[in-house]
């Protein structure tokens, strides 16, 4: 209607009209873990109803018109509605969207409470009561909406609701002083095209040398859901970690009184210098139940997943950082690192290079850590990582051999390096060359990570996948440098 979509879940209250008529089920929520059963219990009682007679609206509600004091309810239904006016091309999905996340939840919340203690109505009657005295007065709107506000815990929450989803952020609210209930749009899944290595690790899940899942995991197995919904969410692998997005106080007084007493601990002790599978060590408990806190953390955006942070990683300024108000940016900068320029510290990550080498003075490292550290939280930086490409070795042709670095070299040094045919010339000419310029042992290594040598693979992940170090792998990138190409993409 004038372009404006409305959106809402009409919820039935006549709990005796359901037993007898289960065809009339359409009009209830659906189960959900606050919502109660069809029937009252004895603990909850049906909604309180005020009869008036002789002045009925329609089937489903029983209104009075006369003074605020005599204005009666007969509640058999209500209904909150949400106004939007999405894109034509994303209606459906917006729609589909606020409807699960949103609406059923708030409105199965709203039922609860309604058939426990007659919240809804009590509320509807102090609101109508309101307006009826605001009429005969002649009140300005804007005074008789501030006074709602006042009076009415429902118009309150609602206002709430509406600011958060309206800002894209979460909504907490306490519903009568007892369901605890925080709605939101999940935001899981969406990337800004800047967190590509977080997402490769989808692609990556089957280890192309131990064809199993080891210790990776997801939102969409931690949640045991499946659908095109979910296939974008996050993969949780024990190098990554947690950066929070509040200050952890914030983050705990947010929490429930009955709060995992885990999860507090996690937040207490979470660094982001500490990956998942060392902070699983220090809490001592299982390293899926660190996945299903951070992804608790993840879902409700106290928390971003990343990478480590360490000296050695290389940061370089955001494609789509957002910096028209820089020196907003820069005066929130100085607040929490005051002896550091914002602009300065972007000049020098605009050119790649390791992240020690930005400061060089080993005293300044907690400082720059402390500011890297609020770059990745702002997505002011993203981090660059390298990929290994193994190169087939050249065919030898008259009067030419240089080494021919074509996509279908590398293709074919790709299928060569997953799946060696031992009979192949071309991989037992490859197997020669390896251990003739190497120590045995870097040749070994060098064998084994072949696999990997596929550019599907960050060096993290293969750090993590095979327990070498640093080291090690470098040893290998010394040996045969001419034969691995490093690409570095965030």
């Amino acid at each position: 209607m004038d372009d404006l979509t409305f959106v809402g879940h009409p919820v039935s209250l006549s709990t005796l009209q359901h037993q007898e008529h289960p065809q009339d089920d359409s009009l209830d929520t659906p189960k959900s873990p606050i919502a109660p059963p069809s029937s009252p219990s004895s603990c909850s009682p049906p909604p309180t109803v005020l009869h008036k007679s002789d002045s009925t609206t329609d089937d489903n509600e029983s209104v009075s018109d006369t003074s605020p004091g005599s204005t009666s309810i007969h509640m058999t239904l209500f209904h909150v509605v949400f106004v939007m006016t999405p894109p034509d091309l994303e209606l459906n999905a917006q729609v589909e969207t606020i409807y699960k996340n949103v609406i059923l939840r708030y409105s199965s919340a709203l039922r609860y409470e309604q058939l426990r203690c007659g919240y809804v109505q009590d509320e509807i009657e102090k609101v109508l009561g309101l307006k009826e005295e605001a009429f005969n007065k002649g009140t300005p709107y804007d005074q008789v909406m501030r006074e709602i506000l006042r009076e009415s815990s429902l118009a309150r929450d609602i206002r709430q609701i509406f600011t958060a989803i309206s800002a894209n952020t979460a909504a907490h609210v306490i519903i009568n002083d007892f369901i605890d209930l925080s709605l939101q749009i999940p935001t899981i899944g969406m990337t800004n095209g800047c967190e590509s290595s977080l997402n490769s690790d989808r692609e990556s899940l089957l280890s192309p040398t131990q064809g199993k899942k080891d210790n990776y995991t997801s939102l969409m197995d931690i949640y045991s859901v499946a659908g095109y919904e979910y296939d974008s969410y996050p993969v949780l692998c024990p190098y990554h970690t947690l950066l929070l997005l509040e200050d952890p106080e914030e983050v705990l007084k947010n929490m429930p009184l009955d709060a995992s007493p885990t999860l507090v601990q996690l937040v207490q002790i979470l660094t982001p210098t500490q990956s998942l599978q060392e902070l699983h060590l220090l809490l001592d408990c299982s390293l899926a139940q660190i996945y299903r806190l951070a992804a608790h953390l993840i879902y409700w955006r106290k928390a971003k997943l990343i990478h480590t942070i360490s000296t050695r990683n290389i940061y370089v300024v955001s494609p789509n950082a957002k910096l028209d108000d820089i020196q907003a940016l820069e005066a929130d900068f100085k607040m929490h690192i005051p002896n550091l320029s914002l602009p300065v510290l972007l000049s020098k990550l605009a050119h790649a290079q390791q992240y020690h080498l930005v400061y060089r003075v080993k005293e300044l490292k907690n400082q720059y850590l402390e500011a890297i550290t609020y770059l990745i939280r702002k997505d002011l930086v993203v981090q660059l990582h390298m990929y290994l490409v193994l190169l087939v070795p050249p065919e030898k042709k008259a009067g030419n051999e240089t080494p021919q670095y074509d996509g279908a070299s590398v293709h074919e040094t790709q299928e060569l390096a997953s799946s060696p045919n031992t009979n192949d010339p071309e991989w037992n000419r490859l197997k020669r060359l390896t251990y003739e310029r190497a120590p045995k042992e870097v040749a070994d290594l060098f064998i084994r990570l072949k696999p990997y040598m596929n550019g599907q693979h960050h060096i993290e992940e293969i750090i993590y996948r095979e327990g070498i170090s640093r080291r090690q792998l470098g040893l290998v990138l010394k040996y045969y440098r001419d034969k691995i190409v490093t690409v570095y993409h965030y």
